[in-house]
This record gives C-alpha cells, sequence and structure tokens, in this order.
C-alpha cells in the first residue's frame, strides 16, 4: 500500500518527461521558408478559421514580385522574406468600389498582407497569421 504513491508519482513523472520532449522535437524541426517555396499561385480558402466565398488570390514570381486579388480589387507590390516573416512592401491597388461583404475581405487580406506576418507551409497549405487575422491560401 505505501508504494502506490511511489508508483504513482514515478508514472506521472516519466509521462510528462515524454510529452515535454515532443514537444521540444516539433518546434526545433520547424521549416524554413524559402522564396522558391512561395514561387506559386495561391488561392485564398479561408479567413480566421472562416471558409470564404470571395476569390482572393496571391502570386510570387522569382523576382520577389508579388501580385493578385485582394476580393475586388488587384495588387502588386514587393515581397519581402525574413526569418519565417512576410509582407508586401511598395503595395498598390486598383480602386473599385466593392460591395461591402467583398471589401471587408479586401480590407483584411490587404491589412495582413501589407504589414509583417509569421508564414508557414505544410503540404500545400500556405498560412500566414498577421496581428490580427490568419490568411490561409492553398496551391491554385
Amino acid at each position: 500500500m505505501k508504494l502506490a504513491p511511489l508508483v504513482v508519482l514515478s508514472l506521472s513523472t516519466l509521462l510528462f518527461a515524454c510529452s515535454n520532449e515532443s514537444n521540444v522535437n516539433t518546434e526545433t524541426t520547424m521549416q524554413v521558408v524559402e522564396l522558391q517555396d512561395l514561387q506559386k499561385e495561391w488561392q485564398l480558402v479561408s479567413i480566421d478559421n472562416s471558409d470564404i466565398t470571395v476569390p482572393s488570390s496571391l502570386s510570387v514570381d522569382d523576382q520577389t514580385k508579388a501580385n493578385g486579388n485582394l476580393a475586388c480589387n488587384n495588387f502588386f507590390g514587393n515581397l519581402e522574406l525574413q526569418e519565417n516573416k512576410l509582407r508586401i512592401d511598395k503595395m498598390g491597388s486598383t480602386r473599385k468600389m466593392c460591395e461591402p461583404e467583398v471589401n471587408s475581405v479586401e480590407m483584411t487580406v490587404s491589412s495582413t498582407l501589407s504589414t509583417w506576418s509569421d508564414v508557414k507551409i505544410i503540404d500545400q497549405t500556405l498560412t500566414l497569421t498577421g496581428e490580427k487575422h490568419t490568411l490561409v491560401y492553398s496551391i491554385k
């Protein structure tokens, strides 16, 4: 009977040690995103875990030029990539008037792309996590 608490404590320690080790391995093997990983045509599929029905796209060429469609207006700019952070500098766009729902998507995409966002690519999914929003793209 006196051994039961010792056995429980030993098993708890063992389980805790194993779970922490797997988290450390996951963090240290994080993929570094390179320019060539981004040089594709991407289609926006969700904003903040909500699927979108408004077409929005992002294309990156081999000269660090980015362009696409925000939702209503086309955009262009210079892609900057530093330590798994991405932004489109000197972003310009057309200025068409948009429906309110489309305009909301457009403003979210524009603000996220034009400020530094964490970038990761898993399989064929590009995720940009900005200060306020998360954009998820898939390869077109």
